[in-house]
């Protein structure tokens, strides 16, 4: 699921269509096949639950415009849930949520994660973009770990 999901973002970036909505909430699987819906609405940071996706810099720059490597900050969140199986931090306050990912708070890897695996989705949510894979360095590297496995 993670690789179709990187490679249906993937295809998105090819075409230069960026996402900005992406979150657990947007991804259907039906029949083991992934949907994307909810295509940049407008106005993300409203919806409960949406705050852990969006990337920090819309937090701590309200001017920010939001960009594929946006998407690639979900994509890391994204994967980091499809491992846990949780929504990340659901037990935290949103009200401060914001601010403490712009501090630079990120859910905790999953115990025994592969490492490859780990340092694909927090290399992700790393806080400034220009520090973040693009999507189709992420879809590379989880083709190797497919190939590999």
């Amino acid at each position: 699921m993670a690789h179709q999901l990187t490679c249906a973002v993937s295809y998105l970036h090819d075409k230069n269509i960026i996402h900005l909505n992406l979150h657990s909430q947007n991804v259907l699987i039906r029949q083991n096949t992934i949907k994307l819906t909810g295509f940049g609405l407008s106005d993300i940071s409203c919806q409960n639950g949406i705050i852990p996706y969006i990337d920090p810099k819309k937090f701590s720059l309200g001017n920010y415009t939001l960009n594929k490597k946006s998407d690639v900050y979900s994509i890391g969140v994204l994967l980091w849930e499809m491992l846990s199986g949780r929504p990340p931090f659901e037990y935290e306050d949103q009200y401060n949520l914001r601010t403490l990912i712009s501090q630079g708070l990120r859910e905790t890897p999953i115990p025994n994660t592969p490492k490859n695996y780990e340092m694909i989705y927090t290399g992700c949510w790393k806080h400034e973009p220009y520090d973040r894979p693009t999507i189709q360095e992420v879809v590379s590297r989880l083709e190797a770990i497919i190939t590999k496995n």
